[in-house]
């Protein structure tokens, strides 16, 4: 009896020991699991505030599941504060994988060293799925540093009860403007300078009259023939305007609702308002004018890889999950952005007569400009084109002022 105590207890403490290694096991594999999950840091401006919260945090939840390897952990940043708070991680060396910038910042950025060349990571099949023009709004001295999210454009809208068909040129826009004032004791056209939402607006113009801001090297233009010839033009519809100064891109609407403005220059953001006056202000959209040439504004937002990611190419194929048909149209619908993706272009959405004319002009879009600092171009050439609307300047001393300015 004894003996067989013994045998028992033997084989009791045997087994106890195999169960607490199989349970020290299991527990080390479970840790070490969890120790080589790779994280993730996307900075997303806004995501507190409920920007692309809802499509994001759907994104990452698809993405997480088919990699379980893979945790994403976004990081919020006010809108005023993005900029400013990407360099200040950057210097502290806490920058995250992914960021999302204006495509206007990118100069910036890339030149400061914050920002992964991209362009190795192309490949041919990728490239064929986007929008040309809207994939050179992310390039920098033709390097990838961006992979644009979103997009809007401009385009023209104007009375249909009071104009006959939209002008097709920068002479049709004028006369136009002149005529329907004229007949009608109102504004003609609206040409807003505010220094916060105005700019990308009067690029139109100087991108149609084969302008440019910054040329090839990246060196200002400001003052070139062609830009003093697109500014000499803005300036012939003096009297038939609001005062550019005090006039907001977002008092346009306001004005065309109440009856005192004929024709106007934004983006499709403007239909909710529209449509709720419409009975007594209808209206139509049209491409904008040509000017030597046809263009527009092209605006993004992208994704951008931090120079200093220890996860550079799980990053990329993050974004790349982000940029695939699916997964762009909720980023697309939840703001009723234009479409970055080849596969989005014949989406019943953009095939209406109101969005029409915003999609149909995207081959012909150019970039926002690439500087090294928006918010001082900005003010200066916004300033530029108030002197020369006001007439406190011509056109050629305004724009020579602010070539002067940005080049400080």
């Amino acid at each position: 009896m004894k003996k067989f105590l013994k045998v028992l207890v033997s084989m009791l403490i045997v087994g106890a020991i195999v169960a607490l290694s199989g349970c020290s096991s299991k527990s080390g594999d479970a840790a070490k699991s969890s120790s080589q999950r790779q994280t993730l840091q996307m900075l997303v401006p806004g995501y507190d505030a409920g920007y692309l919260k809802a499509p994001v945090n759907a994104a990452i939840k698809k993405y997480e599941r088919a990699n379980p390897d893979v945790k994403i952990k976004v990081v919020s940043v006010g809108w005023d504060e993005l900029n400013s708070k990407i360099v200040k991680l950057y210097q502290a060396g806490q920058s995250p994988d992914i960021l999302m910038v204006g495509s206007r910042s990118l100069r910036q950025f890339a030149e400061a060293g914050v920002l992964e060349d991209l362009t190795p990571y192309m490949t041919k099949k990728y490239e064929q799925n986007r929008i040309q023009s809207v994939m050179a709004t992310g390039q920098i001295d033709n390097k990838q540093y961006g992979i644009p999210l979103s997009l809007s454009s401009r385009a023209l809208f104007y009375r249909s009860d009071l104009i006959d068909h939209a002008p097709a040129n920068w002479d049709e826009l004028l006369q136009t403007a002149k005529t329907v004032s004229e007949k009608n004791r109102m504004y003609g056209f609206a040409i807003p300078t505010d220094i916060t939402s105005g700019t990308d607006e009067l690029l139109n113009f100087i991108y149609q009259g084969d302008g440019q801001i910054v040329n090839q090297q990246g060196k200002f233009v400001l003052d070139s023939p062609q830009n003093i010839e697109a500014l000499t033009y803005l300036k012939k519809f003096k009297g038939i305007i609001p005062d550019p100064v005090d006039t907001a891109r977002g008092d346009q609407v306001k004005l065309f609702k109440n009856g005192d403005l004929a024709m106007f220059i934004s983006g499709g953001w403007e239909k909710e308002e529209l449509d709720k006056g419409a009975k007594k202000t209808p209206y139509k959209v049209a491409e904008l004018p040509a000017g030597k040439q046809k263009a527009v504004t092209l605006v993004t937002d992208s994704y951008t890889v931090s120079a200093k990611s220890k996860h550079k190419k799980a990053a990329f194929k993050f974004i790349q999950f982000l940029g695939q048909a699916d997964q762009q149209r909720a980023i697309s619908k939840a703001y009723n952005w234009l479409p970055v993706t080849k596969a989005e272009q014949t989406d019943a959405r953009f095939q209406t007569p109101f969005m029409q004319p915003f999609v149909s002009i995207l081959n012909d879009g150019i970039s926002e400009p690439k500087v090294p600092n928006w918010d001082t171009f900005n003010k200066s050439f916004t300033i530029a084109v108030q002197k020369t609307l006001t007439g406190a300047q011509t056109p050629t001393e305004a724009l020579k002022t602010a070539q002067q300015e940005v080049q400080k």
